[in-house]
């Protein structure tokens, strides 16, 4: 409701069924297909999503090609920086899922079953999908939010913070952010995401 009050916001489920049969085209949306037009979109949230997406570099390859150039996709998904490479759980190279080790699963009622688990081979792979990679780390207790990754991917060169005129290395000033679409929609009266933009500084 935030967010809506203040932009044009979508916030589709994954309905297989409901997708097939034309229903209400701005509420259900599968990220491996997307039937939004090319360059509509300045932001796109994944949260905890990707993870059980059944084939994830098409649907990064989507959200790419729906986003405006200069726009970003906000992901977060359960992730293992310590973890050299991504764990597959699942082959989908064919039309029937083979699965690779014991099936996981998540979501309400744990019924969303468990792909892959990333590792730290996930900025690699966005900027292979062409994405400018940008990786916080961010906590704030006070809204409930314990320790994590957020990956923002952008279409278009992000901003080389150690070279920018005025800015120390690792504290960047607010001139220098404003051009990423990310932070210029998260700082309108929103707390607890205008404490993610003070994390930047503290990103890699």
């Amino acid at each position: 409701m935030m967010l809506s009050d203040k932009f044009r916001y979508l916030a589709t489920e994954y309905d297989p069924e409901k997708i097939a049969a034309g229903n209400r085209p701005e509420k259900y949306a599968d990220f491996q297909d997307l039937h939004f037009a090319h360059g509509s979109m300045d932001v796109v949230i994944a949260s905890e999503v990707f993870e059980h997406v059944r084939r994830d570099r098409q649907a990064f390859e989507e959200i790419y090609r729906v986003l405006k150039p200069g726009g970003s996709m906000i992901l977060t998904v359960p992730y293992d920086h310590s973890a050299e490479k991504t764990v597959q759980r699942i082959d989908t190279s064919a039309a029937e899922d083979r699965h690779l080790m014991e099936p996981e699963y998540h979501g309400g009622g744990g019924h969303t079953l468990t792909y892959r688990n990333y590792g730290g081979d996930l900025p690699e792979m966005l900027r292979d999908v062409g994405f400018s990679v940008l990786r916080l780390h961010v906590e704030e207790p006070a809204e409930g939010i314990t320790p994590q990754y957020v990956f923002v991917g952008r279409k278009g060169a992000c901003v080389d913070l150690s070279q920018s005129s005025g800015t120390r290395r690792g504290k960047p000033s607010l001139g220098v952010l404003l051009p990423f679409r990310l932070f210029l929609l998260l700082k309108y009266n929103l707390k607890s995401f205008l404490r993610l933009l003070k994390q930047l500084g503290r990103g890699s």
